[in-house]
């Protein structure tokens, strides 16, 4: 039983002080309310958990996860989402969920990005993953990647052993409203927000941050958020239960094209659902889009090459580096290769990462395990 929050159903009002996934009365999507807003910002730490007080755990677990940077592409203003640990949103809720989650053992079903963030930090913490995918629901692409991760792969069975974690999780909201916070704190000029809508969940998060800073903050200035769809898509029912307005805009396919294009030309390879909210603040000219889906690719560990040993025989001072700074002191590959060495000895755990934060940007350190 929690003292300083309790959970409550979004769509009839349940509540309960213990943690459910899922209203036992209509089967509505439950979240976490607390008796008391506040906002308070630990200004030294680089990720999600710089607002810790304002969010439920009980062990922390992060990769880094959050502080995605504000960045104009093309004269729009974008959050860069692809800048988390998997390039995706979803690492924030993965690193709340299992923040709360005790349990070594979890199983979840396919649900894209979300899928792999939650297997990727499970798996960098000790935790075992199940994922009962339906094979006709899931890109060849995704199923590999799920292996390379440490996943083990069930085929349509719904009575796999674990605890079971969805993506309609109150914890997934707690974690994807950090966005709101980050913003917040940031205080852009633009006073509009985009966000992707599909399940709605990402827009009710981000909503649902505003409205707690709302309520802890007597001179909160107001967002317009605006929930992105493609036309003819019906829009995400979830949004009409929020306490912070949202209006529904929509963009069509050939303009979501259009701007895949324009991102890929500066490195990001965005979904069209990802890239829908860069469409509209393209189309309106205003605004702040929040873009993700630029996954990174994972390395499965192969025989230990010439690079790597120098990598770690550098590294076995104790020495937390940056990797142009391991550049730097070996000087003798490129910068390119050394980061390309680095990002598949941490994925098979040769090598360590974190974040620092370094005249006010986010920095990635690595050091020996």
């Amino acid at each position: 039983m929690s003292k300083v929050y309790y959970f409550k159903c979004i769509k009839c009002g349940y509540e309960t002080p213990r943690y459910i996934a899922k209203c036992p009365k209509c089967g509505g999507q439950m979240q976490v309310v607390y008796f008391r807003n506040a906002w308070k910002v630990d200004s030294k730490n680089p990720t999600i958990w710089r607002y810790k007080e304002m969010l439920p755990f009980r062990n922390i677990i992060t990769l880094g996860e959050g502080l995605t940077p504000l960045r104009k592409i093309n004269e729009v203003k974008t959050k860069l989402e692809t800048r988390n640990p998997t390039g995706s949103y979803a690492d924030r809720a993965s690193s709340v969920i299992l923040s709360n989650i005790e349990y070594n053992d979890i199983k979840t079903s396919y649900v894209e990005d979300f899928t792999i963030s939650l297997a990727y930090y499970a798996r960098s913490f000790g935790k075992r993953t199940l994922v009962n995918i339906d094979p006709e629901n899931i890109s060849p692409e995704d199923l590999l990647t799920l292996s390379k991760i440490g996943a083990r792969i069930e085929f349509n069975n719904e009575n796999s052993k674990g605890f079971p974690i969805s993506y309609e999780d109150p914890f997934t909201i707690e974690g994807l409203k950090t966005i709101s916070f980050e913003l917040y704190e940031k205080m852009p000029k633009e006073d509009k927000i985009y966000i992707p809508a599909e399940s709605g969940l990402l827009v009710y998060s981000i909503s649902k941050g505003f409205y707690e800073i709302k309520n802890a903050m007597e001179d909160f200035r107001e967002y317009e958020i605006v929930a992105v769809k493609l036309r003819k898509v019906q829009g995400p029912k979830i949004i009409k239960f929020a306490r912070y307005k949202i209006k529904v805009c929509s963009v069509s396919f050939q303009e979501v094209l259009e701007s895949m294009i324009d991102l890929a030309k500066k490195g990001i390879s965005a979904k069209p659902l990802a890239a829908t909210g860069y469409a509209m603040a393209k189309v309106n000219g205003d605004g702040i889009a929040i873009v993700t889906g630029a996954r990174k690719r994972y390395t499965i560990k192969a025989k230990k090459g010439k690079i790597e040993e120098e990598i770690t025989k550098l590294l076995s001072d104790g020495r937390k580096r940056t990797a142009y700074e391991i550049w730097q002191d070996l000087n003798a590959y490129s910068l390119k290769g050394i980061y390309k060495y680095l990002e598949a000895m941490s994925d098979y755990g040769s090598v360590c990462r974190d974040y620092e934060l370094k005249g006010g940007r986010k920095v990635k350190i690595y050091f020996l395990c």
